[in-house]
């Protein structure tokens, strides 16, 4: 007995041992990576749209599967939904856990032909390996022959460019009713169930990403709603627009049905004979955004028409019509007769400029703006190249532009200087556009700006304090500063000192300031300041900025006797500007001392600065003794940075 009892427990174990392997196999190669092809039905009519779902299972965060060789579809992506779920079930008294790990990718199919066809299979790459689903076979079934009904479907343009608009336009022609009914609506007698046409160009998720449209589908759709009374319809309904669809603008329960304006045509069929039809007519306009072939799918319509009348009851049919697909090509502008003045407008442009101050010395800075509005690709505008320009490249000095978008266009800024008194004005800017109307490249320019242009100021002799040379050895001992001047013929800065004891001035205030409680009170409040105003920010860091730009440039050059003179002024002009929070850009001397003092900088500081900023101009741009200025100008800027900086910083 203990024996039989012993080989029953090794058969039970071997049994549940058993059972437990295929378990655990069939569990491991349900949690292998798979791809799942599925469709809402196999069966359509050409021009009809079927669901294709995608899932790509037990795989996290999968990416897109592949879908090769769908030439015989419109293929159109129409979303993608996540599907990690986590399932633990207890049923009597047993635990069974199933994990979903994947995603699911959803396209919309419209069959191009007709017959039986196949859907190819998927591929989705997981880790380096491809895994394919299943084909899946599906019968699309072409419509009658018939002249019932017909669709058209027509673009005004079959190519535009960017930005260019056209309209496509639906003709639904449907015979009138035989006999004496010949004069009421043929979408007014179908008492079970209004006509129903598909028009993809009326659905925005069906658009081409190449094109946008100029009015959204209810403004179209809306004027047209019908009504239906007691299940009587005269009008039919489109892209199934309706109380149970997300798209509806209805309330209540009833159908959604549409009137488009209609009239009465007469055309001649095949055979020859002319037919009378109620020509019903939509359209939507589109502006196209980007070079490309964008195509339309078929529009298609089913219902039940009339088609006899025996002097009491109609006879009817049931038709499916479909149109015939569209495309719309969206070319880029021809690179052939492109001219050097194209700065990539698409449309139609005027440009206008303006000069600031138009009265200046030789050397000055002055502004110029220039701004180019229109209908068009305004965000693809770029600025003139007004630096190769005749009459501009001789003439001026030009910095780089800045730009900023306007209503309807864009304004390009230049910071400039004049070379020469001769220059009597700003010349004409020349751009050129290309216009889709006509589609050619159009020129326009600006009118040129009349100036007022004078001989720099240069230094005189008188300006400049000198003595006698002396011995080398003992010259370089024998720096001074006074009010007067620093004298041509120091060849030392090591005594070099400052005669106007300002930081003296100070000390009573910044003692006044000295306590625990304001000192901890005024950092913090000043922290917050500096952590939320980026112009704070500018103004803490102003003086060492202007600093190493200083060591920077003297660097750059090589030398401080070779740093250029309008760098010197140019970092008195940005440590002012970031004091004060402004533009750098275009700052004159005029302008930074009308700045300084409106602050309440002291006057003799504010003509230091002028003086200073004139003087580099002067070297820069004059003649005769202006030359020797550099070998003093970076002393005098580093004197005049530290002051700026020790005024500005408890002024601003």
């Amino acid at each position: 007995m203990l024996i039989f009892h012993s080989t029953s427990a090794s058969v039970c174990f071997a049994a549940v041992m058993f059972a437990t392997l295929v378990t655990t196999s069939s569990a491991m190669a349900q949690d292998q990576p798979e791809v799942i092809a599925q469709v809402d039905r196999q069966d359509v009519y050409l021009g009809e749209s079927i669901v294709y779902n995608v899932t790509v299972n037990h795989v996290e965060n999968p990416s897109a599967p592949t879908l090769d060789g769908f030439d015989d579809f419109y293929v159109e992506s129409v979303g993608q939904q996540s599907l990690n779920s986590q399932q633990i079930t207890i049923i009597n008294g047993r635990r069974s856990q199933v994990i979903r790990r994947g995603m699911l990718f959803q396209f919309r199919l419209t069959p191009r032909t007709a017959g039986a066809i196949t859907i190819p299979a998927p591929t989705a790459t997981v880790d380096g390996d491809e895994i394919t689903g299943r084909e899946i076979p599906i019968s699309v079934v072409a419509p009658e022959e018939q002249d019932t009904v017909i669709l058209e479907v027509t673009s005004d343009r079959a190519i535009v460019y960017p930005l260019q608009t056209f309209t496509l336009t639906l003709k639904l022609l449907v015979r009138e009713l035989p006999g004496e009914l010949s004069g009421r609506s043929p979408l007014s007698v179908q008492a079970d169930d209004p006509v129903r046409l598909t028009v993809p160009w009326f659905d925005d998720e069906k658009l081409p990403a190449r094109i946008e449209p100029l009015k959204s589908w209810r403004d179209i759709l809306e004027p047209l709603s019908g009504a239906s009374n007691r299940g009587r319809f005269d009008g039919l309904q489109i892209n199934n627009i309706g109380s149970q669809s997300a798209f509806s603008f209805f309330g209540g329960n009833r159908r959604a049905v549409f009137l488009p304006t209609s009239k009465v045509v007469t055309r001649t069929l095949e055979n020859g004979t002319d037919s009378r039809y109620y020509e019903y007519t939509l359209e939507r306009s589109f502006r196209s955004k980007m070079p490309g072939d964008c195509t339309f799918a078929p529009c298609n319509i089913k219902g039940t028409f009339a088609t006899a009348f025996d002097g009491k009851n109609l006879d009817g049919s049931d038709i499916y019509a479909i149109s015939d697909p569209l495309s719309v090509t969206v070319r880029n502008v021809p690179v052939d007769g492109q001219p050097p003045s194209y700065i990539g407008g698409i449309g139609a442009f005027e440009i206008s400029s303006d000069v600031t101050p138009r009265s200046a010395a030789v050397g000055d800075p002055i502004t110029l703006s220039v701004t180019i509005h229109g209908e068009g690709t305004i965000k693809d505008l770029r600025a003139p190249e007004i630096a190769a320009l005749d009459g501009i490249n001789d003439q001026f000095r030009v910095y780089e532009s800045t730009e900023e978008t306007v209503s309807n266009g864009k304004t390009f800024t230049w910071s400039l200087r004049p070379l020469s008194d001769d220059v009597m004005e700003f010349p004409a800017i020349p751009i050129s556009y290309f216009d889709v109307e006509t589609e050619t490249y159009v020129a326009v320019e600006s009118s040129a700006v009349p100036l007022k242009i004078t001989a720099a100021k240069q230094l005189a002799a008188s300006d400049i304090q000198s003595s006698p040379a002396t011995r080398f050895s003992e010259s370089l001992h024998s720096v001074e500063l006074n009010d007067a001047g620093l004298f041509a013929n120091y060849t030392s800065l090591s005594m070099l000192r400052s005669s106007d004891p300002r930081i003296g001035r100070w000390l009573p205030v910044w003692a006044s300031m000295i306590g625990g409680f304001f000192v901890v009170n005024f950092a913090l409040r000043r922290r917050q300041r500096m952590n939320a105003d980026p112009s704070i920010q500018r103004k803490q860091n102003a003086a060492t900025r202007a600093k190493s730009a200083l060591t920077d440039a003297i660097t750059s050059a090589g030398s401080e006797l070779s740093v250029p003179p309008d760098t010197l002024s140019r970092l008195i002009a940005g440590l002012i500007a970031d004091f004060t929070n402004r533009t750098e850009a275009g700052l004159t001397s005029t302008d930074a001392a009308e700045v300084l003092s409106e602050i309440g900088v002291n006057h003799g500081l504010c003509d230091r600065v002028v003086s200073f900023m004139n003087t580099c101009d002067a070297a820069r741009y004059g003649a005769g003794t202006a030359e020797e200025s550099p070998s003093l100008l970076v002393a005098d800027c580093r004197i005049l940075m530290n002051d700026l900086s020790r005024e500005l910083t408890q002024r601003c």
